[in-house]
């Protein structure tokens, strides 16, 4: 056995799930039980969103140190769950260090997603979270245009800007600023409706979510890193949604977010945006329909916590309860990472109305309603960060895992 290259393939397997959106944990897990597969002992693997390394003795008792720079980071769920296989099967039959590399390679060679489902994913997200903030038609109609400049802008900027400040800065100055000029000449009504709906295509729960699960199992450096990068993209999003407002004083329309008041269609644009948010991550078609369940559920149950106990922390902690124990559970039946079910099942509760309010009160220099809408914002995001603790913790005891043997 070429326990070099195994080895080398094996960090080739882990750096390719973190740049497919994995969170650390995972990653760690599943390479330690491939080491395992492959006989390696007195295993040392250490994984944070840039690079990985690990320390092994291999089968002939030679130690190998090998490190693997995480270059660039995305999300794609269909290569995710493609690579949790091949390591789930590789621990099992443990092929040879050339027929491992062709199985890695082979997964990569997967093709990419159409453009046309990516511009599906954004339109459809775009325009049912447009909904979801009480967008009239004509709103809609420009939300669906927004949402594909958006889509467009980042296609074609992420292949030479990987800095997400940036990337989140410049899309969003552009989409804000078409948005402006739409509602300005009569094709759209409500500025911040129609603005909330499209941002919420660049506020990713992913950063978060992954950050959290990192802390929880005591992977701090990777869980401040991964909120670090969710932190930079929402600040490169507030600075591009208030220059527009800044350049052109008196275009947006001041008026306050308002949830669809109909249940129904509420629910129903939660279904919509789940799609198409499947789409936008790049889910695999078995998947995509657990994704829009999610959402529909998680919102269902904010719906009913809210009503009874009238509190939008709560609410909010409730729902993201429901998601994370969703995707706890969907991952075990469909035998995929709860990364692709959780973070769009978490997606309606992500506050960009509080975040794109917090700008525009210090655009319009109102720091009450700013301070406010920053409370808001600090309230929401506690709240879902501690369902989702809440839920990783006791799945540690509902779901015992075996531990990976060294």
């Amino acid at each position: 056995m070429d326990s070099t290259k195994i080895l080398t393939t094996i960090l080739d397997i882990g750096a390719a799930m973190i740049e497919s959106g994995a969170e650390t944990h995972r990653v760690e897990d599943s390479l330690y039980r491939l080491c395992a597969g492959y006989h390696f002992t007195d295993c040392n693997i250490w994984a944070v969103p840039s690079i990985i390394q690990s320390t092994v003795t291999s089968p002939d008792g030679e130690r190998l140190t090998q490190i693997r720079h995480v270059r660039s980071t995305g999300v794609n769920f269909a290569q995710l769950d493609r690579l949790n296989n091949l390591s789930r099967h590789s621990c099992i039959d443990t092929p040879d260090a050339d027929e491992l590399r062709a199985r890695l390679n082979e997964t990569l060679q997967k093709p990419p997603q159409k453009a046309w489902e990516h511009y599906l994913g954004g339109a459809l997200a775009g325009v049912g979270f447009g909904i979801f903030f009480n967008c009239d038609l004509l709103d809609a109609v420009t939300a669906l245009f927004a949402s594909l400049l958006t889509t467009l802008l980042i296609r074609l900027l992420s292949k030479r800007e990987s800095n997400p400040m940036i990337l989140n800065f410049l899309t969003a100055f552009t989409a804000e600023l078409f948005i402006l000029l739409a509602v300005h000449f009569g094709i759209g009504r409500h500025t911040g409706y129609i603005t909330i709906g499209v941002v919420m295509l660049l506020i990713s729960g992913l950063g978060t979510t992954n950050g959290v699960r990192d802390l929880v199992h005591l992977d701090t450096l990777s869980g401040v890193m991964n909120i670090s990068v969710s932190f930079t993209g929402a600040v490169g999003i507030a600075l591009g949604i208030a220059l527009p407002l800044l350049l052109l004083p008196g275009w947006g329309t001041p008026e306050i977010m308002v949830l669809n008041p109909n249940i129904a269609m509420s629910l129903i644009s939660c279904v919509i945006a789940g799609l198409g948010f499947a789409f936008w991550f790049h889910a695999r078609d078995r998947h995509i329909l657990y994704c829009a369940l999610g959402a529909l559920l998680t919102w269902g149950v904010y719906l009913l916590a809210d009503h009874f106990l009238h509190n939008v922390f709560a609410a909010t902690l409730f729902g993201s309860m429901a998601s994370a124990l969703f995707a706890q559970i969907l991952a075990r039946l469909q035998k995929a990472p709860a990364t692709i079910f959780q973070t769009v099942a978490a997606i309606p509760l992500i506050p960009g109305a509080s975040l794109y309010y917090m700008m525009y009160g210090v655009v319009t220099r109102d720091m009450d309603f700013a301070l406010q809408k920053g409370i808001d914002l600090l309230l929401v995001c506690f709240g879902i960060v501690l369902g989702f603790l809440v839920v990783e913790v006791l799945s540690r005891y509902i779901w015992r895992q075996r531990p990976p043997k060294n």
